[in-house]
Formats: C-alpha cells, structure tokens, sequence
C-alpha cells in the first residue's frame, strides 16, 4: 500500500493535486462543502487521476496527517498492492423508507471476499439507524461496516456525498467495499462523555424524534437542563447529548440533537431514540474526551496491532471539535501514539459515525464518537 496526502486550502489550490505522484486506485476526499462542489475540483481530478475511484464528502473539518483543517480540502491517494475495491452509491429520494435505501445499496456489492464495507450518507435528510439497518439485512454477519454522516460546519444545512461517478451530490449515501485476503482492516469507536442526572424513561418517540420524557415535553425537560444555553438551540445540543439504552443492555449510544421543533416540544436527533429506553443527559470533560480516542485507537490495536498500521480514516463528530476548541488536534494526536506514528491519518469531523461497539458485532450509527478505521495490507 503506497499513500500520498494533499491539503487544498482554497480554489486557488486545486493543482497540488497534480503533485500527487501515485496511480492511485482511491481517493479519501473530505472537505468544505463549496470547495468540494466546484466544477474545477472534478475536472482537475478526472485530468489527472481518470481511473481513480472516489470517496469523500463534506465535513465539519478534516483531518491530514496530525493536524486540523477548517474550510479546506483534505485528500489521501491510495494505491493498494492487490486489494479490490467497489464502489455504489444511491439516491435517499429513490426509496420509500431509509431502511429500503440500505438494502438495495448493499444488494449492490457481491458478498464472495467482501472483507469490509465503508458507507458515508448525507447527514441530514438520512436516519443513520435505519440505514444501517438496513445495510446489515443484506450484509454477511462476516462483514464489518464503519463509516459517517457528512458534515456542513455548524450550519446543519446542507451536505454532499460524492457518488460512484465522483459527482458530490446530497442525498446521496455511498459505499466502498475492500475484497480479498491481503487487506486487514481494524476499528474502534469510543465518546468519553460523562453521563450527570438522573436516567429517564423515553415515554414517547418515533425514529429519531423524541416527544417526551416521563411523560413531560422533551424540549421543555430538555431546555431546563441547559438554562441560558437554550437560547443557542440547536447548536448547544452538540455540547450535552444523551445516552440512550434499551433494556438491559449496558452499550449506550450516544445520540446528539440535530434539531428542535417547538410546536410539538420535540427533539429531532441524529439516530433514533427508541420508545420505552432510557436516557441520561451528558457533559464533556476535555481530559475524558481525549481519552476516548485513546481507547477506540486502543479498540483498532485489538485487530492491527500497534505499529502495522498503514493508513487509518478518522471519523469524529462536530460536537467534539466544539467543545476541545484549540485542543482538538489532541485526539488526533493520541491516535497516532496508540497506532503508532508509520500510519498515515485522514479523516472528517462529521454529523454521525458507524461502527460496531467491538470485533464481530452489529454495526451501530453513533454520536460524538472517535471512529477509526485502519488499514494494513500484505
């Protein structure tokens, strides 16, 4: 595996990318919505790299090497030594339901050797629940799926996915599939937020809406919790989500407010918060933060160990990059202790992230995680 990496600080930048000396198979794009929807941007990529396949989409920040960029353009040129790869996308319009979306894009890959799969959807027109859902009904329960939610800043207003044709799009979920014995591929996922409060019983809910708690309006419960923070809503929302369990279970996922709906008092999330679970409010400590990155690189080491690394996608939530500020590049950093400095890091701040709790799990879309995905070859 041989791997280049480019920042594009602006339109003006759109030729570095002829300074990328691979035949790349792949190319990792993340980036600023506008920059990555420029006509420019395509027709220099198709120039230089025709055969190149494609996978990106716009983010909250990306990440090159151990560094943070804003309103930028972060690209990783891969070119594997005998790894497969497919690429699909598809239209979240097309479908009745998010969960259909899931099943017909999944259909789409040839099951004999698919080693991994990689999904990056629209962050917000998607369920991320339903999706992977839907995904995983199709999917061999042989197969790992991490992945994210494209970003947009803090504005939450609109995202682009590029599609199999490199076009970026929203609506648009896309996947990549890694074939064959000689990729080995690792992941970890973690928050590292700290749940406060009491637990509440979700008494009313449909998908990722939720209308009440203990039988109170959710956004009335929900805006006492942040007293003068209300007024910023939905941004705030970033800085305290909650955890949301189902029964017995002890894996909690994160869920983090994307939207409020004052008519109806309701909360509007980025994944679904189940009726008849339970949540608790959370809070950020920047040290607790940091530490989870630490873990889900440590999560990744239980399948590549420290040092066999090549190449590894972060994928961190928005709200995560709200709160550590000028430490975010910490998380990145820690990152890079755990799997070990020889392995080229790129990666987004995004809107939702994929992956299981832990080896030969279910898939699950989380909220204010560090996501990792790792990569190593033969």
């Amino acid at each position: 595996m041989k791997i280049e990496k480019v920042i594009i600080n602006s339109k003006d930048e759109f030729s570095k990318i002829k300074e990328i000396q691979l035949e790349p198979d792949l190319l990792f794009i993340f980036g600023d919505g506008e920059l990555i929807c420029e006509k420019e941007l395509k027709s220099v990529i198709r120039n230089s790299f025709p055969d190149s396949m494609i996978f990106g989409c716009s983010s909250s920040g990306e990440i090159s090497g151990m560094e943070v960029f804003d309103n930028s353009i972060s690209i990783a040129a891969v070119k594997f030594s005998s790894t497969k790869l497919r690429i699909e996308s598809v239209d979240l319009t097309k479908y009745k339901n998010n969960v259909e979306c899931g099943e017909k894009l999944c259909e789409k890959f040839p099951q004999k050797d698919l080693k991994h799969l990689m999904v990056l959807s629209d962050g917000i027109t998607v369920n991320g629940c339903n999706l992977i859902e839907g995904i995983q009904n199709k999917l061999s329960k042989q197969v790992a799926i991490t992945g994210g939610l494209a970003g947009d800043g803090t504005r939450f207003s609109k995202t682009f996915v590029f599609d199999k044709g490199g076009e970026a799009k929203s609506n648009c979920v896309c996947a990549l599939g890694f074939y064959g014995d000689s990729i080995s591929i690792g992941y970890g996922t973690n928050g590292g937020w700290e749940n406060f409060g009491i637990e509440r019983l979700v008494t009313k809910s449909k998908n990722n809406i939720l209308y009440e708690l203990d039988h109170q309006p959710a956004l009335l419960l929900y805006k006492k919790f942040l007293g003068e923070r209300a007024k910023d809503l939905p941004l705030s929302g970033m800085l305290f989500p909650l955890s949301c369990r189902v029964g017995d279970s002890q894996n909690a996922v994160i869920r983090t407010v994307h939207g409020i709906n004052e008519k109806d008092q309701s909360l509007i999330f980025g994944g679904n918060i189940p009726d008849g679970g339970y949540v608790k409010l959370m809070k950020a400590n920047v040290d607790r933060l940091i530490s989870g990155a630490e873990m889900s690189a440590k999560a990744s080491t239980d399948m590549i160990p420290k040092g066999e690394s090549e190449f590894a996608v972060l994928i961190s939530c928005v709200g995560r990059k709200l709160v550590l500020k000028q430490l975010v590049e910490e998380e990145v950093e820690v990152v890079a202790d755990v799997i070990g400095k020889q392995a080229i890091l790129t990666g987004f701040y995004s809107y939702g992230e994929i992956s299981p709790f832990k080896k030969n799990s279910p898939g699950f879309l989380h909220n204010q995680t560090m996501t990792i995905t790792t990569f190593s070859e033969k």
